[in-house]
């Protein structure tokens, strides 16, 4: 029993040899907080400041741009008097219109955008979804003063510094009317509601409106650019050219870099890849105010891409500028077809306009394009052909032009279903097609009879009164 004993204790000296002898490993970088109170050298590099207040401390940097300043086509100074033309959006956005298609109804109770109540917003977080679990590691906001944007970005060392950051973009909110965001009535501002409430903040009175350019950037773009992601938007359409930018998406991967080895150079381009959207949400937010306050044309170009004027007509018609719609409208209706581009799209929806107004010599055209196109097209539509179908038959009564795009119709219809696997629907509208076609044909039977028995009639007629209505 003493032999074990005495080995237990040699063990136990060579443990603790070893452990002298070791070498002690050096805290890591990531302890930013342990370095205070000197802060990394690579974050001063980027002029980032830490900030404390009752909640605790996290890290801040601002950047100041005096006016006039040019973010692509735009000057950031030119959000002053375009601001305000944004009134429609944000009530549609935030008053009782609802639906893509319905016209805005102005709002009183809307305020009126300007300029130094509109507070940019755009968040970088560790995750994609809105749960509890995504925590905003960095937050830009900027804000327009009398003579600069300022852009200013908080950024949490660990978690220990989140109610902090917090704390401050509370007190951030005074005076603010409406939050411009892209996509941040799903996404940015309900996590950071999210983390309020984890935080011990409840919600209690009003908040700030929404002016998400997303859903206006998809009602002009959706159909004639490759994606209306905010950097392909700038590039195609605000003239603006970052050069190397860290793609959104790689930002969680690289904050969790920076917690792992504490190196600041990692976030160096997740912070201007922040700021740089901040500042785009500026310049959509001008060239959106100039579409809406009569600039098209002029400070804003003309859209040249026939679909893209059509989409962005329909938009300032939604939000009441119809004379400028009409002008759009117009040029489009004057396109030779031969530049007017092969989408049927923009054709039907212009055509569904007149149709309303009443302007059939305009609808017309605008149908047979589109019904032209059908023809050639792959998995063709019938929508064309169908009101031309309806409008021949029942409004002009030709039963054989009415007939003969109804039989297209129905041709069109077969070849879609023959390569597609046939719904309910698809068998429905092919047996209505059916009907309509049946339909005509006995229209044009009992006219080509009425016809010969009206010719027959007048044959007995004239046999009937012996020729005396002859010279």
């Amino acid at each position: 029993m003493s032999g074990l004993k005495e080995r237990l204790e040699r063990l136990r000296a060579a443990a603790k040899a070893e452990e002298s002898e070791a070498p002690k490993e050096e805290p890591a970088a990531a302890a930013v907080s342990d370095e205070e109170p000197g802060l990394h050298p690579a974050f001063r590099r980027l002029g980032v400041e830490e900030v404390t207040n009752e909640a605790g401390s996290f890290l801040l940097r601002r950047i100041v741009y005096p006016f006039p300043y040019r973010h692509g086509r735009y000057g950031l100074e030119e959000l002053a008097g375009c601001a305000p033309f944004l009134h429609p959006v944000a009530c549609r956005q935030n008053g009782k219109t609802r639906g893509a298609r319905r016209r805005v109804e102005l709002s009183p109770d809307v305020p009126v955008p300007e300029a130094k109540g509109l507070l940019f917003l755009d968040t970088e977080t560790t995750g994609l979804g809105v749960g509890t679990g995504n925590v905003p590691f960095m937050i830009g906001i900027g804000r327009c003063t009398d003579r600069a944007f300022v852009v200013e970005q908080t950024l949490i060392r660990h978690p220990g510094e989140e109610r902090a950051m917090l704390t401050w973009l509370t007190s951030q909110f005074a005076g603010v009317t409406h939050l411009v965001t892209y996509n941040g009535r799903s996404f940015d501002w309900p996590v950071l509601v999210g983390r309020f409430i984890l935080n011990g903040w409840r919600r209690s009175g009003p908040e700030p409106g929404h002016l998400d350019f997303l859903h206006p950037s998809r009602a002009l773009w959706k159909n004639t650019l490759p994606s209306c992601r905010l950097g392909t938007i700038e590039e195609e359409r605000l003239g603006i050219v970052r050069g190397f930018d860290v793609a959104g998406a790689l930002a969680p991967e690289l904050y969790m870099r920076f917690l792992r080895d504490g190196d600041p150079e990692h976030l160096a381009g997740v912070y201007v890849h922040n700021e740089k959207d901040v500042l785009t949400l500026v310049s959509l937010a001008v060239h959106f105010g100039h579409l809406l306050g009569g600039g098209l044309g002029g400070a804003a170009p003309d859209p040249i891409d026939a679909e893209e004027r059509f989409r962005t007509g329909a938009w300032l018609e939604q939000h009441g500028q119809t004379e400028e719609a009409r002008r759009l409208y117009d040029l489009l209706a004057a396109l030779q077809e031969k530049d007017a581009g092969d989408d049927a799209g923009w054709r039907l929806g212009l055509a569904a306009k007149y149709k309303r107004l009443g302007h059939w010599e305009r609808a017309i055209p605008m149908w047979e394009q589109a019904a032209a196109l059908a023809e050639k097209s792959r998995l063709p539509k019938i929508e064309a052909h169908l009101e031309l179908a309806i409008h021949f038959e029942h409004r002009v009564k030709d039963y054989d032009t009415a007939l003969r795009y109804a039989e297209s119709a129905l041709a069109l219809t077969n070849r879609r279903l023959s390569l597609l696997r046939p719904t309910p629907a698809a068998r429905e509208e092919r047996q209505r097609l059916e009907k309509r076609i049946e339909r005509l044909q006995r229209k044009l039977f009992r006219a080509a009879f009425g016809q010969v028995a009206g010719e027959k009639r007048s044959r007995n007629t004239a046999e009937d009164t012996g020729g005396w209505l002859d010279d």
